[in-house]
């Protein structure tokens, strides 16, 4: 009995309006180095705990594979690009993710912000794009490696897009930085080491004010430690962030919404 041919899954990049709400969750102690700094730390695929990141779907290779087979040419001639275009999505670039959605997440509160002292920025796509000023951004598309990933345009999604649909809970979106210096090395076929690289770069916000739609603080969070981020805000001459900070949806009582 022959296999069934993989399932086809025919994707795009599809455009996110601006005004989408996007959150960043945060450990205090970052969220302070982002008031001190004025800046958001953008890091290099690998340095991800996904040990696929930045690596474009294996279909891509299967269906080169077989058409190299069908016409006779040796598959050399296009493993080449494959290896140089996994260096340069996986070295070359320099991403920060958001998680996407209209409310809080309590999956993302416990793993990304240590749940009662985390920090939640709430902001929008058009605005992070417009402060941070990122070579590029995208909404991550999710798929499964055994299917038959196609592209719906020949540009296709940018590889930096792509996970495994494991991590679809995290309905992230990137914005990211190319390492020009790097890529021009990778195609140049000079030789490198992961721990040569910087890990990431800093990129400056231009205007806070703009980012910052909500300051959310974690569910369960103390009054102690409001006081403790309002303290943080007032080191850092910017008390306007009082205003913005609220606590949890999480932390409503069952009886508020009987009323």
């Amino acid at each position: 009995m022959s296999a069934k041919p993989p399932k086809e899954l025919v994707v795009s990049e599809e455009a996110v309006p601006d005004g989408t709400a996007v959150w960043r969750y945060f450990k205090f102690e970052r969220f302070v180095d982002i008031l001190k700094t004025h800046s958001l730390w953008f890091s290099r695929p690998f340095r991800f705990e996904d040990q696929w990141e930045g690596l474009f779907p294996p279909s891509y290779v299967r269906r080169t594979r077989r058409y190299a087979d069908a016409n006779r040419i040796p598959f050399e001639e296009f493993d080449r690009d494959f290896r140089m275009r996994l260096l340069r999505h996986r070295y070359a670039h320099f991403v920060n993710c958001w998680h996407l959605s209209d409310h809080e997440s309590d999956a993302m509160w416990k793993l990304y912000a240590l749940a009662k002292t985390g920090i939640a920025i709430q902001s929008k796509v058009g605005d992070v794009n417009e402060c941070l000023q990122p070579h590029n951004s995208g909404q991550v598309i999710y798929y499964d490696p055994s299917h038959d990933v196609r592209s719906s345009t020949i540009f296709g999604p940018h590889d930096i897009l792509f996970k495994r649909n494991s991590f679809s809970w995290e309905q992230e979106f990137r914005f990211w930085f190319d390492d020009d210096e790097l890529r021009e090395r990778i195609e140049a076929g000079v030789q490198f080491r992961e721990e040569d690289l910087f890990p990431g770069r800093p990129v400056g916000i231009s205007d806070m004010q703009r980012l910052f739609k909500k300051i959310v603080v974690a569910p369960g969070a103390s009054d102690e430690f409001i006081e403790q981020v309002q303290a943080a805000c007032a080191e850092h001459r910017k008390r306007w962030i009082w205003d913005l900070i609220e606590r949890s949806y999480s932390d409503r009582m069952w009886d508020s919404f009987n009323k």
